[in-house]
């Protein structure tokens, strides 16, 4: 009777936890993105907040005020002003782009003699591809008209939802205010309640923290990277810079084509148009300066970092944006990290059963080597 009663109040204790934390995350479900990125943003300037709480004589409050003004100064207002600034130049890059379209001749451009002869042997090997009837310029138009479209909504979204911005604006710095100043209290009590092994538990919190730092260190700064070289180089040839190096940016997410998705068509256009140096030259700075940054840069910055290659990296970013939305560059791959760490622990907690299954399917057979 007594064992019954026990279990009677180990699922009645357990049912009152399910909803208790069920009711919890209606309440907080408004402000749990704000909550994530707070809790990457605080891993990620652990290192600065630890040396400033030394520099403070280990007075946390203040060395956790410290670096949340450093966070605010040094990350979040740049990245505001700088989408806003986006967003403008997009609108005038889309704007100028649709114009030059309008007043180009296509078909003077085809009859060109620099353009002739290659036209001509597209014709002769690929008979289904007719230049003639693509309606390059229509579908063109179209195609910038939507880009401008999507840019004015989501300049229109922006603004019209300000309040909202600037509240969740507000409610981000005083979560990692806390977040810095308490979150090692915090991932104690986690590490309690997790009915795991500490082995298990830290290389849990140690992929989850590999994958966020990589993503924002190994994409977001190589983004960077590519997209001021690359904005440089469009600069030098005279296209608008700030717009198109921003797009070259986003476009070094993609893997093998990168950022010749920007750079090529434009330098395709330039020798089009008769401007054959600017074009060979666009060419060969994406191909040599704007290309080489990522094999440079990123194994300086992913040393000791997460091993996700870069095929698992880019599936999880897509997906992630088409289920998360904007967010989902991160969520994406710290939801694709989670659940290969998790593999590996299931791995090596039933590898004994693992083993004899594959032992009993295949008896002549070696059994594979774990995985690292």
């Amino acid at each position: 009777m007594n064992r019954e009663r026990r279990q009677f109040y180990s699922t009645f204790l357990l049912l009152i936890l399910a909803g208790s934390l069920t009711l919890a995350y209606i309440v907080l479900r408004p402000f749990v993105d704000i909550l994530i990125i707070g809790v990457v943003l605080a891993a990620l300037f652990r290192p600065v907040q630890r040396k400033i709480d030394a520099l403070c004589g280990h007075r946390t409050t203040l060395a956790a005020l410290i670096t949340t003004g450093l966070i605010f100064s040094c990350l979040i207002i740049p990245v505001f002003l700088f989408l806003g600034a986006l967003l403008a130049q997009g609108v005038q890059s889309v704007n100028a782009l649709q114009a030059k379209l309008t007043t180009l001749d296509f078909n003077a451009l085809f009859s060109h003699d620099a353009v002739a002869p290659y036209l001509s042997w597209v014709q002769e090997h690929l008979p289904f591809l007719d230049i003639n009837k693509l309606a390059l310029q229509a579908n063109l138009l179209s195609l910038s008209k939507n880009a401008g479209q999507i840019l004015l909504d989501s300049g229109t979204t922006v603004i019209g939802n300000v309040f909202v911005l600037t509240m969740n604006f507000i409610i981000l710095i005083f979560v990692l205010f806390f977040l810095i100043r308490d979150g090692e209290a915090m991932l104690g009590y986690a590490r309690y309640l997790l009915p795991l092994s500490t082995d298990q538990e830290n290389r849990i919190f140690r992929q989850l923290d590999d994958v966020a730092k990589s993503v924002i260190l190994g994409a977001f700064v190589i983004a960077l990277a590519q997209g001021a070289a690359g904005g440089l180089g469009l600069f030098i040839v005279g296209v608008q810079p700030f717009f198109w190096g921003c797009m070259m940016g986003f476009a070094s997410l993609i893997p093998v084509v990168g950022t010749a998705i920007i750079w090529l068509p434009v330098s395709i256009y330039l020798m089009l148009t008769g401007q054959w140096q600017w074009g060979l030259f666009l060419i060969g700075w994406g191909a040599v300066v704007v290309s080489s940054i990522d094999s440079i840069i990123r194994p300086i910055l992913m040393q000791n970092r997460s091993k996700m290659s870069t095929f698992w990296v880019f599936l999880s970013i897509i997906g992630g944006i088409k289920f998360f939305g904007a967010l989902g560059i991160l969520y994406g791959p710290l939801v694709l990290g989670f659940a290969m760490v998790m593999l590996t622990l299931y791995g090596e907690d039933y590898r004994h059963v693992l083993e004899e299954r594959n032992l009993i399917a295949a008896p002549n057979q070696e059994p594979p080597a774990p995985q690292a």
